[in-house]
């Protein structure tokens, strides 16, 4: 697996064919996808893309600006069209821009989204909140809590402490929760994947099912023994449920992006 580093784009691939871009959420980083791009690299061009949440160069904290990110980069790479997918706050920006440019995304693997619902951990944080109260926060991310490391724990701490960073995180956690999407979901037309941990504590279960509810052409898959980051908890379930997805939609996703266009 390869490291790419273009003038203001960090991302790891692995593969050849069908572009599938995997964006990660709003404390995770690139290389969470490490295993997924492993896996599906064998069946696609398997992209993981960093995201600049905390780059200072951001011009603002918003769904819009990170989905404007994501589209350059697929115009640098010169990816005509690709499947998009996300966790958590990745998976809103995915939803965004196949929103705003329907004919950029073929289709979406959507896991932990947000852009419903989102159990925030913005009120009642502490002025400087010590490492145990950052490993409980952590550990209601998981179903098995040993994933939450001492590394890990400290990384997030320092971000958290850390005024620019801290004030990053509140603004966009403000910025997804006022940018709900319940009533565009329906326009959602490409195929969608929805890969949910079945004790997800962050968008709880019934949050998947609303979202299957509301857009047309999906398919939800409950992962047992797994909270809001799948794609870390249970790596091989995770991707054997986007390989299947891939192969069985391969044909609705070609006639998707033959007739795409500009969404209401």
């Amino acid at each position: 697996m390869s490291e790419s580093v273009y003038p203001e784009y960090r991302w790891r691939e692995r593969g050849h064919g069908e572009s599938v871009v995997l964006l990660h959420g709003l404390m995770g980083q690139m290389d969470h996808w490490e295993r997924s791009v492993q896996a599906l690299g064998e069946v696609c061009r398997a992209i993981a893309l960093e995201l600049p949440i905390f780059h200072p160069a951001l011009p603002e904290a918003s769904i819009a600006e990170l989905s404007s990110y994501v589209h350059r980069f697929l115009d640098a790479l010169a990816i005509p069209r690709a499947v998009v997918g996300g966790n958590s706050l990745g998976g809103h920006i995915a939803l965004a821009l196949a929103l705003t440019h329907p004919e950029r995304v073929s289709g979406l693997i959507l896991t932990g989204s947000s852009g419903l619902f989102e159990r925030g951990f913005t009120r009642g944080v502490p002025h400087r909140p010590s490492s145990e109260y950052v490993r409980e926060k952590m550990e209601e991310i998981f179903f098995d809590p040993t994933l939450v490391t001492p590394v890990w724990v400290e990384e997030v701490r320092r971000v958290v402490t850390t005024p620019p960073s801290a004030m990053r995180v509140l603004r966009f956690a403000q910025a997804a929760k006022r940018h709900t999407l319940e009533e565009r979901l329906p326009h959602i037309r490409m195929p969608t994947l929805l890969v949910w941990g079945a004790q997800d504590r962050i968008t709880p279960p019934e949050v998947a099912e609303r979202f299957h509810a509301l857009i047309p052409d999906s398919r939800l898959v409950f992962l047992a023994n797994c909270g809001h980051v799948p794609m870390l908890e249970q790596p091989t379930a995770f991707s054997v449920a986007a390989r299947a997805w891939l192969e069985e939609t391969s044909r609705r996703r070609a006639r998707w992006e033959a007739t795409a266009g500009a969404l209401p």
